[in-house]
């Protein structure tokens, strides 16, 4: 048995944001820890383990990354393009969270390889059931 739950990284710059997804997580009853940074080159930084993130036994690989495309420093894409030329963390979905409707970002996320793509919900109700689809979907199997 396990002694910890897969965790899940989040990329998120906005504070209310990174809040309503907190208590949705709460809500859903999902139980993984959720590491939540404000942008994209944290993002990297925790998946290349530089700087505070370079104990692997404290901040282990995510089994899930939850990525916003407009952000400071680095954006989503940014984040999807370093990864596309790691290997070794081909094996993480990526699953965007974003306020963008556009189907150019929708588009150019499939091609760099994003697993799926949701539209920011306005309710924590909605919040909570996209999260545990997620869960359902690529943390629980």
């Amino acid at each position: 048995m396990r002694d910890r739950l897969p965790l899940v990284l989040c990329a998120e710059d906005e504070e209310s944001d990174r809040i309503i997804l907190r208590r949705a997580f709460s809500k859903a009853g999902i139980k993984n820890p959720l590491v939540v940074v404000p942008d994209g080159q944290e993002v990297i930084d925790y998946l290349s383990g530089t700087g505070q993130y370079h104990d692997r036994k404290a901040h282990p690989l995510p089994a899930l990354l939850i990525l916003d495309l407009k952000m400071p420093r680095r954006s989503g894409f940014d984040v999807l393009a370093w990864m596309s030329g790691r290997p070794e963390l081909a094996g993480i979905p990526v699953v965007i969270y974003s306020s963008s409707m556009s189907e150019a970002d929708m588009r150019a996320t499939r091609q760099l390889g994003v697993k799926e793509y949701f539209v920011k919900p306005n309710d924590l109700a909605e919040y909570s059931k996209v999260v545990r689809n997620l869960y359902g979907r690529w943390i629980a199997k």
